[in-house]
């Protein structure tokens, strides 16, 4: 359902760089994000385009982080994947007890096996 609404690219290196432990460069954002480095790195221009990310130089090294509009994106666009991840939840689990249901509507109730064993053996007026 996410997919749905968000790309996945771009999503998954917003929710890296929300990991502000880590030193993310583009090359290490590609591969934890699967998308290639020039994808990476044209999306990285954009984000810090619209104030998402910042630069950090340390030698030829650039190190991107999360701006304050950028945490906050980051933590809404968790938000909305933890919602998105317990509708689908939701549906899965109601989609199992109708699964379940129709199951069990199927085999007869004890009480009914019962009447139907009696309704098939003939009666004793029946057998002379």
């Amino acid at each position: 359902m996410k997919t749905l609404f968000l790309k996945l690219k771009p999503a998954t290196v917003l929710m890296l760089l929300k990991d502000s432990q880590q030193q993310w460069y583009p090359s290490k954002l590609a591969r934890a994000s699967n998308a290639s480095y020039v994808h990476t790195v044209n999306l990285l221009v954009n984000l810090r385009r619209h104030g998402v990310v910042t630069i950090e130089k340390k030698g030829r090294q650039n190190f991107y982080k999360l701006t304050e509009k950028g945490a906050y994106l980051a933590l809404a666009l968790d938000d909305f994947a933890k919602k998105c991840d317990a509708f689908e939840q939701e549906q899965k689990a109601m989609a199992a007890k109708a699964e379940s249901d129709k199951v069990a509507a199927q085999i007869p109730h004890p009480s009914q096996q019962a009447s139907a064993q009696k309704a098939d053996k003939p009666s004793e007026s029946e057998k002379k």
